[in-house]
C-alpha cells in the first residue's frame, strides 16, 4: 500500500520544465534580429507618416497661396474697373459743375470800348535819326520813334518832350529846347510794333539856354547829334554830320 502511494504520488507532480495541467505555456522570446527587423519597419513606416504629413501641409499652402494671388487679382481689377468708371461719371460731372464754377467765379466782363493808354516807356522805344545837312541852308533831323512793347502807347513828340542838342567836341552849340517852337506838345498813339516818324529843323545858329538872340552862326565842321525824351536819354538817336 505505501508502494501504492509513493508511486501516485510521483505520478501527480509535473515534470521540471514543462507546463502544469491548467497552465498556459509561455511563448518563446523574439531574437535580437527579429528586433531589430521590428523597429527598422516601425521607424520605416513613421518616415512614411511624416513625409506624408509634410507633403499634405505642402500641398495646402500651394493651394491657399494661389487663391489668395487669383482672389487679389480679381479684386485689383475690379477696383481698376470701378475706377474707371468712377473717373468718367466724375468728369462729366466736373465738367457740368465746372462750368457753374467757372460762371459763378468769372470776372465781370470789361466793357468793349476803347481803354486810355498809358505813356510809352523810353525802354519801349526804339528812337532812330538821320541828319540831312543843307547846302548853306538848315540841317533837317529825321526820327522814327518805334513801339517795341506788347501794347499801345502814347509818346510825346512835342518839342517840349523831344529835345535835341548840337555839340562840337565839348561846345555846346545848339539845342531845340532852349528856344521851343511850336507845337509844344504833340501825342503820337504807337500800336505794338508800329512807328512814327518826326522832323526836327536847325537853321544853324547857335543858342544858350533862355533864347538870348545874337550867338551868331556855327562854323563849318563835324558836329554831333543827340535826343532826350521826356528827359530821358536815348543813346540810339545820335548821330553825327558836318557843315560845310
Amino acid at each position: 500500500m505505501r508502494t501504492g502511494a509513493s508511486q501516485g504520488s510521483r505520478t501527480g507532480r509535473p515534470a521540471p520544465g514543462r507546463p502544469g495541467p491548467g497552465r498556459p505555456a509561455r511563448r518563446p522570446r523574439p531574437s535580437r534580429a527579429v528586433i531589430w527587423r521590428r523597429r527598422i519597419v516601425a521607424l520605416i513606416i513613421l518616415l512614411a507618416l511624416v513625409t506624408g504629413v509634410v507633403w499634405g501641409v505642402s500641398a495646402l499652402v500651394r493651394t491657399l497661396t494661389a487663391q489668395g494671388a487669383e482672389a487679389a487679382t480679381t479684386s485689383t481689377a475690379a477696383s481698376a474697373g470701378s475706377e474707371d468708371s468712377g473717373t468718367a461719371t466724375g468728369q462729366s460731372t466736373t465738367g457740368s459743375s465746372g462750368e457753374s464754377s467757372a460762371a459763378a467765379g468769372a470776372e465781370p466782363e470789361k466793357p468793349s470800348g476803347p481803354v486810355d493808354p498809358k505813356g510809352c516807356s523810353p525802354r519801349d522805344l526804339d528812337v532812330t535819326m538821320s541828319a540831312q545837312p543843307g547846302s548853306g541852308g538848315p540841317t533837317t533831323f529825321h526820327l522814327t520813334l518805334r513801339n517795341e512793347g506788347d501794347v499801345a502807347c502814347l509818346v510825346d513828340a512835342g518839342a517840349s518832350s523831344l529835345v535835341l542838342t548840337v555839340h562840337s567836341g565839348g561846345d555846346r552849340v545848339w539845342s531845340s529846347g532852349d528856344c521851343v517852337a511850336e507845337p509844344t506838345a504833340r501825342e503820337l498813339l504807337l500800336d505794338a510794333g508800329d512807328s512814327a516818324e518826326t522832323t526836327i529843323t536847325w537853321d544853324g545858329t547857335r543858342s544858350v539856354k533862355g533864347c538870348t538872340g545874337g550867338q551868331g552862326a556855327a562854323q563849318a565842321g563835324s558836329y554831333r547829334v543827340s535826343a532826350t525824351l521826356g528827359g530821358a536819354s536815348l543813346p540810339a538817336a545820335t548821330t553825327t554830320f558836318t557843315l560845310g
